[in-house]
């Protein structure tokens, strides 16, 4: 039988300690009976008394979950419950203070058509039309005209003196070649060069013509995308832009271009162009980024030949093709536009070597980025002269010659009155009085921009 061990606990004023027993043997038989009297003590109370300090040990109470307190936050009531549903509601669909809001005002307004461009309609408001949107969709606008299409929640334009001029020589290019029409828009910041332009699309997109319309000329010369040099010529090329050019021109002109079908056969690179249209002469082109240059210079030779539809080149920012672009060549020195072979087909025909048997070539100057702003351009055109310290390039400025310049004007006062009439029915500005309206003018002079601005948020 195993023995078991027992420890008891060391009592004061006794010297000796308990021996060990085993279970056989009887503690009241142990000398010290007399003078002990009390239970066996086990190790592990003893242990616990050594904690503690006392025979009893204490069980823990279970603490009480603490209430946070709500300070000074009074409870809701239903009501206000109610409304916080309400705002949350209304901010997840982005209508907060709803009730603050009014609805837009239904203004109908005519089409801009080709026929409204007359002087008994200069200060009037225009609709683009429904069937032309989708088309500048694909061209896009400016940005600065998106942003105010955004504003009045329909892309409207009024109608100036500055349209009516230049919508006349357009009906004029129809019949005549495009080198006799080459215009350049010029006039200060914000003078409305670029609303101008879209004008002059928006009539030939309305007509029976093909075009071509390039709203941000910048993006070609400012490095953005890729382009390979071409040892045979020693230009550049941009296959990924030449071959978005080519879709947009195919999705605005498709029902024009099917109708031309090419004079002669063609061979680029692998693909041998036979017995085909302008518009399938375009779908290689867009199939085949390496080929889209040779297919785009082929195409403006195509539809520059035919009789039956006039042709509008439009460019806006026009400046930058007339610059330095930010490519740079293989010994790290920047690339002139021209040597890109993208822009330097299109200047062809502002310089008139290349040209359209009917049509116009128009371009807008733009002085929002100052580092495209072209000073071999701005000589061509008279607005600047040349400085003999610093000269400037002789192979941007051979394709200046001819060039005729369109000074946009400021806002003549019917045409400044009829503006804020209309931003007073788009709830823009409150019923505007005579005083009002004469000091907006005469601190604006008349720049379209400036003034837009002055009403929006206040001088």
């Amino acid at each position: 039988m195993s023995t078991l061990h027992l420890y008891t606990k060391i009592i004061p004023k006794i010297n000796s300690i308990v021996p060990r027993m085993s279970v056989g043997q009887s503690f009241l038989n142990h000398p010290i009976q007399n003078v002990i009297q009390s239970p066996l003590i086990s190790s592990s109370l003893i242990i616990q008394q050594k904690r503690t300090g006392t025979a009893k040990p204490k069980l823990r109470k279970p603490k009480d979950k603490q209430v946070k307190s709500i300070g000074f936050k009074q409870k809701k009531t239903k009501k206000e419950s109610s409304k916080d549903a309400e705002i949350a509601n209304a901010s997840s669909s982005g209508r907060i203070g709803g009730e603050f809001y009014k609805p837009v005002p239904a203004i109908v307004l005519n089409d801009m058509l080709p026929e409204v461009f007359t002087n008994e309609n200069v200060g009037k408001f225009y609709h683009i039309p429904k069937e032309v949107i989708p088309k500048f969709n694909v061209f896009k606008i400016p940005m600065s005209l998106s942003k105010e299409f955004e504003l009045f929640h329909n892309s409207s334009l009024v109608v100036r003196q500055s349209s009516v001029e230049l919508i006349k020589l357009l009906e004029d290019a129809s019949k005549l070649p495009s080198t006799k029409n080459r215009l350049i828009l010029s006039g200060p910041l914000g003078i409305g060069k670029s609303a101008l332009l879209v004008q002059a699309v928006n009539y030939a997109m309305c007509k029976p013509w093909i075009v071509i319309y390039i709203p941000d000329a910048i993006q070609y010369v400012n490095s953005t995308s890729p382009y390979m040099k071409v040892e045979s010529t020693g230009e550049f090329i941009q296959p990924t832009l030449t071959m978005s050019l080519l879709q947009q021109i195919k999705l605005v002109n498709e029902r024009y271009l099917k109708n031309i079908n090419l004079r002669r056969d063609h061979q680029i690179h692998r693909h041998v162009i036979k017995d085909k249209n302008t518009s399938q002469l375009l779908d290689i082109g867009i199939n085949d980024p390496y080929s889209a240059q040779e297919v785009f210079e082929i195409f403006l030779e195509e539809i520059g030949n035919n009789q039956e539809y006039p042709v509008l080149l439009a460019v806006d920012e026009v400046n930058a093709f007339y610059t330095d672009s930010e490519y740079r060549d293989v010994d790290d020195t920047l690339l002139e536009s021209n040597r890109l072979s993208l822009p330097r087909a299109i200047l062809e025909y502002f310089s008139g070597k290349k040209d359209f048997t009917n049509g116009a070539v128009i371009g807008a100057l733009s002085q929002t980025f100052k580092p495209f702003v072209s000073k071999p351009l701005e000589i061509a055109l008279g607005l600047t002269e040349a400085s003999p310290w610093k000269p400037v390039s002789r192979t941007i400025l051979q394709y200046t010659t001819g060039l005729q310049r369109f000074d946009v004007k400021e806002y003549l006062k019917n045409e400044a009155k009829a503006v804020m009439d209309y931003y007073y029915e788009m709830s823009i500005l409150p019923r505007p009085k005579e005083q009002f309206f004469v000091k907006h003018y005469l601190a604006t002079n008349g720049n379209p921009r400036k003034f837009y601005l002055a009403c929006w948020k206040g001088l």
